[in-house]
């Protein structure tokens, strides 16, 4: 087919060099073929002309390009890709002012916990080959200042043979350890485990709270059993969708943690925001727990602290922190409870078993179930 006579948007066949010969940017295109990224999202740029080439004329049109007419947009889509499906795409941006437009969106995407791809192209770094202007401002000192407080690793590699390894590195870097699908994930101390697991059934009026633990889709169905089972009401900050609207333990806007005496947050960034309220005009905090609320959190916040920005919020005093990714460590506590439950021999297992919303936990489990029914009502 005439490439000049397609269709819009009818895909052309590729039109591979008829020497036979490969090229630099054929590997970038392997390497997005082989870590199975589904989308590209750029607006194109000369210095990266060759990659776009060869992603059209050697890759297939595999991984499909996203046209989009500005670099904050093009970071902005993949951010929201990986937000809907826990797997990362690719931006490609334009050398320096590439980087610079796209600046907002990859802090957004950082502060978010998204895992995103971004791929830059420079000018030359031989000087005897750079054009009088264009090309002199169009290349910088190690492009990744610019935007290295606020990711999580950047490489500019000098030579195709530093492609893989570097391509690879980035891929292993955005997926570990705090994103959904990690080829490996950290598990929390079992020992740990069983003190929160004995702090939740020793508590009155526990109450969970959940940030980020939604990134995993089997992390939201571990926290649906947990909270059945121990009958605890849940409130969900919603940088995910952490837990089901219409669940009778979704207790999110309600005032069910001013009345908490436990609470166990779940890949929690932001204390303060949901156990404050903030006078505007006296820029006054006022606390809305208990003084003697405990607060227990399970989750990577430590991991992510950064120097430059301040996003980690104001710090919150816990009576125990555990290090470890929810997926696992929620299922792991919910067994632990469970066993505590059905163990005679134990203090909380004299409580028993039973309720038709889950495990019989004495005042608090029968304080979430009058909740439960007043959600439902509503």
């Amino acid at each position: 087919m005439d490439p000049r006579t397609a269709v819009r948007g009818e895909l052309v066949p590729a039109a591979p060099p008829s020497d036979g010969r490969r090229y630099g940017s054929d590997v970038v295109v392997d390497l997005l073929q082989h870590y199975d990224i589904p989308y590209v999202a750029l607006n194109p740029g000369s210095s990266f002309r060759g990659l776009h080439d060869s992603l059209v004329n050697y890759g297939a049109n595999q991984p499909e390009m996203i046209l989009c007419q500005h670099e904050e947009i093009a970071v902005g889509m993949a951010h929201g890709y990986a937000k809907a499906s826990g797997k990362p795409m690719a931006a490609i941006v334009h050398d320096v002012v590439g980087l610079l437009h796209s600046c907002m969106a990859i802090y957004y995407a950082y502060i978010d916990r998204a895992p995103v791809l971004v791929l830059g192209a420079t000018g030359p770094l031989n000087e005897a080959r750079r054009r009088p202007r264009i090309d002199w401002i169009h290349t910088a000192n190690v492009q990744g200042s610019a935007v290295r407080d606020y990711t999580k690793w950047d490489d500019q590699p000098a030579s195709v043979d530093g492609i893989p390894g570097s391509f690879a590195r980035a891929y292993r870097v955005a997926m570990n350890p705090d994103a959904a699908r990690a080829p490996t994930r950290m598990a929390a101390d079992p020992t740990a485990l069983r003190c929160v697991a004995e702090m939740l059934l020793a508590a009155e009026r526990p109450v969970i709270m959940a940030e980020f633990l939604g990134r995993d889709h089997d992390a939201f169905d571990a926290l649906v059993r947990l909270a059945e089972s121990l009958s605890v009401p849940v409130y969900d900050v919603r940088a995910r969708l952490n837990f089901p609207t219409q669940h009778p333990l979704n207790m999110t806007g309600t005032d069910i943690l001013a009345e908490a005496d436990l609470i166990l947050a779940l890949d929690v960034r932001d204390f303060e925001r949901a156990t404050t309220r903030l006078d505007s005009t006296s820029r006054t905090i006022v606390p809305i727990v208990r003084p003697d609320c405990k607060f227990v959190e399970i989750g990577f916040a430590d991991l992510e602290l950064s120097s430059w920005s301040m996003d980690y919020g104001r710090l919150q005093e816990t009576c125990l922190s555990v290090l470890g990714d929810t997926s696992l460590a929620v299922p792991a506590l919910t067994d632990q409870a469970l066993e505590l439950l059905a163990d005679d021999h134990h203090p909380t297992g004299q409580r028993g078993l039973g309720g038709d919303q889950g495990r019989g936990l004495g005042a608090h489990g029968q304080h979430a179930r009058r909740l439960g029914a007043q959600a439902v009502g509503l």
